[in-house]
């Protein structure tokens, strides 16, 4: 098993903004067959380079990276998922950062 995360630093004041269009995320990646997609949010003191700012993650589970891989083409080329793109691009103070773990436990 693999949770895939992205970790979005928002411009300070606009971090619930930034939620709200990663739950539309969230709903497209499940849509489409993505397993526990959800939204988390990481205090400030837990990313350093946040600014002092609480910072979004979008997570999702796979079984295997080949499945995460096909799962984030299905969504990527949706119309819905570039204007989501577009919309949460506008809030950041850099591009969002995909990290991947594979859970032991």
């Amino acid at each position: 098993m693999y949770v895939s995360g992205l970790t979005y630093a928002t411009s300070p004041g606009h971090t619930h903004e930034a939620e709200e269009t990663l739950e539309q995320l969230r709903d497209l990646v499940a849509r489409a067959g993505g397993r526990r997609p959800r939204v988390l949010r990481a205090p400030p003191r837990r990313r350093p380079a946040s600014l002092s700012t609480p910072d979004p993650v979008f997570e999702e589970e796979a079984p295997d990276l080949a499945t995460l891989e096909r799962e984030i083409g299905a969504v990527t080329g949706n119309d819905d998922f570039q204007r989501l793109s577009r919309e949460v691009a506008g809030l950041l103070v850099h591009s969002s950062k995909r990290e991947i773990d594979q859970v032991i436990d």
